[in-house]
């Protein structure tokens, strides 16, 4: 497979991904809009909270399969090893059911022992906890089955459930639940069945379209042997991995609990999903590339994978990069009009959040491809460095500056991980995407993003929306003008066009028969 078709299928695969992402967190938004015009900040505090337990036990229930399976069963596709796919599938299946209904036993026992006497002395959070874990099986069956469906290179599956069915259900049944004026259990038990009904849903959909054809010669017996091995030492470590990087917004959570008010946990929980925003083009094509490029391992085709990492990471930023701007410079903007002039004391935090997660797309797809090469165990090791010194800084800040040192440590944390991935990639693979052409483009931005400051200070710049698309336009104008994209890319953009629109005549109605039927 050459850069152009790898590009090609990454791009246009993730184009759906992208628009269904888009759409999932914008409902996502709209949910929590819903909530904190019902509920008072410390009520979205206390749910905030719990769902961070919640979010905590599921990663670690997991077992990193999400990210292990996908990238074995590309692999051995690559290798036309089909029978070690299908025993993949039923021994991840199985680990992960084992796991969730432990943790419905081990979770509530837990937190009850270490929170008693500290934030959850009443018992608030324990109660939502109580509720919400019965959800923790389903959402990790629910993980297992898309991680199926991504490896075969299905990836549209994803947004059918969890970028549409999941949160329209939730903003369904959230807004139900406010409508009857009920309390803050009423709203969580919406959650639950949200995620009852959305997998109910994938059940169906796994039956009557599963993601590997029954052949007669497949052997139906349950057996943990070599390929089963590899996926847990695999997985163990992406494990440990994923739950130390969500621990970095579990943190400013937790420590935000314990040293402030559930009213200042309610505020940094609300702006936070706002850079999220942020990652909506890599995670969308990094959902594509992981399992192209481990088929490329797979059958020992490596050498396309430095220009496919190079040009990837142009174009992810190149795209990214409008969006980090207006929220960098008109952060109150956007609190002010989403949430309500209330919430507008995280414009600072939101602004630091934005630098921090901006490094995310500017080093680009380090992640993606140490996780599709196996490197596994450095990803373990760079992410226990990053959640350390998340955990200092807060320590050191969030008595003092509250929200603002939480968003100092979780943006330094985030700028390190990168860094730490990058000099990896390059010094063990000999990849890495600051080609001249980047770099030009690295200068161009950072003159943008000052000269738009400078004209805020200096109050040329009010916020109207005609500046917003002004900027826009200047932007892609100046780097048209530049010429950051050399003429082989643009050749690749309009064939990926073309591929875009006819990925999306195709699985838009696909999507809406699917999900009809």
């Amino acid at each position: 497979m050459s850069v152009n078709d790898s590009v090609n299928r990454i791009v246009a695969g993730s184009g759906v991904i992208l628009a269904g992402t888009f759409i999932g967190m914008l409902l996502d938004i709209i949910t929590k809009k819903v909530l904190t015009s019902h509920l008072p900040p410390a009520d979205f505090g206390t749910y905030s909270l719990a769902l961070t337990v919640i979010s905590i036990t599921g990663a670690v229930a997991t077992l990193g399969l999400n990210e292990g399976v996908p990238r074995y069963i590309a692999f051995f596709r690559g290798r036309h090893e089909e029978q070690k796919v299908h025993e993949l599938i039923i021994s991840a299946m199985l680990m992960g059911l084992i796991a969730g209904l432990l943790s419905i036993l081990v979770s509530p026992s837990l937190f009850h022992s270490l929170a008693e006497n500290g934030f959850d002395a009443q018992g608030k959070i324990l109660s939502v906890v109580k509720i919400l874990i019965f959800a923790v099986p389903f959402t990790i069956l629910l993980n297992l089955t898309v991680a199926i469906y991504r490896g075969f290179d299905r990836t549209n599956v994803n947004m059918y459930f969890y970028n549409i069915i999941r949160p329209v259900s939730l903003l369904a049944l959230a807004s139900a639940a406010v409508f009857i004026g009920a309390s803050l259990k009423g709203v969580v038990f919406a959650d639950l069945l949200s995620m009852v009904f959305t997998f109910g849903i994938m059940s169906v959909y796994f039956i009557k379209k599963p993601p590997i054809k029954r052949t007669i010669k497949q052997e139906r017996k349950i057996r943990f042997s070599e390929p089963t091995r590899q996926l847990i030492r695999y997985s163990f470590p992406l494990l440990i991995t994923a739950t130390l990087l969500n621990m970095m917004s579990w943190m400013d959570t937790i420590m935000l609990g314990y040293f402030k008010s559930a009213e200042v946990v309610g505020i940094y929980n609300a702006v936070y999903p706002l850079v999220g925003f942020l990652s909506l083009v890599i995670a969308s094509m990094g959902y594509v590339y992981v399992p192209v490029t481990s088929r490329l391992w797979g059958q020992n085709n490596t050498a396309p994978l430095g220009s496919i990492y190079a040009v990837m990471t142009k174009w992810c930023f190149l795209l990214t990069f409008p969006l980090f701007a207006l929220i960098f410079v008109y952060p109150e903007y956007f609190i002010t009009k989403l949430y309500g002039a209330e919430y507008v004391s995280g414009a600072i935090a939101l602004r630091i959040l934005a630098l921090g997660f901006i490094t995310n797309s500017y080093f680009g797809f380090n992640y993606h491809t140490l996780l599709a090469s196996g490197d596994s165990d450095f990803l373990m090791k760079c992410s226990v460095t990053s959640v350390g010194i998340n955990a200092v800084i807060n320590f050191m800040l969030i008595p003092q500056y509250g929200m603002v040192g939480a968003a100092i440590g979780t943006a330094v944390s985030y700028a390190s991980i990168e860094v730490l991935m990058t000099l990896r990639a390059w010094k063990k693979q000999n990849m890495h995407p600051f080609t001249s052409m980047y770099r030009k483009l690295t200068l161009i931005v950072v003159l943008i993003v000052g000269s738009m400051l400078a004209a805020k200070n200096a109050h040329l710049l009010t916020g109207a929306t005609w500046e917003y698309a002004a900027f826009i336009v200047g932007y892609f104008l100046i780097v048209h003008r530049a010429k950051i994209l050399d003429n082989t890319e643009m050749k690749m953009i309009g064939e990926i066009r073309k591929n875009i629109r006819y990925n999306i005549s195709l699985h838009i109605p696909q999507a809406l028969k699917t999900l009809a039927s």
